[in-house]
């Protein structure tokens, strides 16, 4: 009888341990699930939509780099006569090397690419726009660039 009652126990004991060892598991498996595609999310490197969430992630990059770590983007902004100007963000977060491809514009007068190798990178808000400004570039002295923007009303709309 008491080794009846012994197995007993250890069966419950057993149990009891694989439930908690399976629930712990499932456990990791939401986060890791969740927490990947928070991960995923953000890392979204071709932006054409210029939507807000293309803002956020274009203020992200511009944000990663003055906190000293690096980041990469392509932008491809919507045609307005001819065809594509690629945009190419690299920053090593010391560094925003900014490339800016019209070769695939035929209508282009400025056919070619552009690459501006500049310190510093940032954002500014006027009551229209969003614009993306580079300071401190090679051979450019204290010029500052303003290299991309947004129309507000456009990135709402989208």
């Amino acid at each position: 009888m008491k080794k009846r009652g012994i197995c007993v126990i250890r069966t419950k004991t057993t149990t009891g341990v694989l439930v908690g060892i399976i629930g712990v598991l499932v456990l990791i498996l939401v986060i890791n699930l969740t927490s990947y595609k928070n991960t995923h999310e953000r890392k979204d490197i071709i932006l054409h939509r210029f939507n807000k969430m293309d803002v956020d992630r274009l203020n992200e990059m511009v944000q990663r780099h003055k906190n000293g770590k690096g980041d990469y983007l392509m932008l491809i902004p919507p045609i307005i006569d001819g065809g594509y100007w690629i945009h190419d963000v690299h920053s090593n977060g010391r560094e925003v090397t900014w490339t800016i491809d019209s070769t695939r514009d035929v209508m282009s007068s400025e056919h070619g690419k552009q690459v501006y190798k500049c310190k510093r990178i940032s954002m500014d808000e006027t009551k229209d726009f969003y614009v993306y400004t580079l300071n401190q570039c090679d051979n450019k002295g204290e010029e500052s660039i303003a290299i991309f923007s947004l129309l507000k009303e456009d990135v709402w709309l989208r």
